[in-house]
């Protein structure tokens, strides 16, 4: 039993056919991927906070937290909720009521802010705060679907991060509270 090349050039021809045809559907796929990817409205803002802290009164302090959005990604990006909690921190206070309850920085009227690719954006809040209050803790909640609104929202702590969807972002920082000069990022 011997074959000549002429009898396995048919095979030959239907092998190759097999395999550009299962690279054609790979190719397919991996575009398909790809563009699906690209489609994506995901949340490419990067969430900062700083604070300041200002003594203007004999009775209570006055605190400015400073939230630093940028949007890192390609296009436009919708920012419908900006949610900020401000409480003394647990490990230096027994008193867990927040100093600024849960509280949605972009206003209902507003409906979304619109942050530009490459843009970055101050947000400021100015607060009272008490004078036994030595350390702060700031908590930042982003996310760009549905709108929340204040009074839905108990806590900005991790159970509640799923009522904001799969796009949401936080940021959580603890701030001695100390008047000072001003600090500049």
């Amino acid at each position: 039993m011997f074959f000549s090349p002429g009898d396995l050039l048919p095979h030959l021809r239907d092998a190759l056919q097999g395999v550009v045809f299962v690279a054609a559907i790979v190719l397919v796929v991996m575009v398909a991927w790809q563009m699906r990817g690209l489609g994506r409205t995901g949340n490419r803002i990067q969430l900062d906070l700083d604070l300041q802290v200002f003594d203007l009164s004999a009775n209570d302090l006055i605190g400015e937290l400073i939230v630093v959005l940028q949007n890192m990604g390609q296009r436009h990006q919708d920012l419908r909720n900006l949610f900020i909690e401000l409480r003394p921190s647990r490990h230096a206070s027994n008193n867990t009521m927040p100093i600024v309850p849960p509280v949605n920085m972009i206003a209902s009227e507003t409906r979304a802010i619109s942050l530009a690719p490459g843009v970055r954006q101050l947000m400021t809040w100015t607060f009272e705060i008490p004078r036994e209050v030595k350390l702060l803790r700031a908590t930042a909640v982003i996310n760009t679907g549905r709108r929340v609104e204040s009074d839905s929202v108990p806590s900005l702590s991790q159970p509640y991060f799923g009522e904001f969807g799969s796009s949401v972002r936080y940021t959580s920082r603890v701030f001695e509270v100390a008047p000072g000069l001003l600090r500049r990022f």
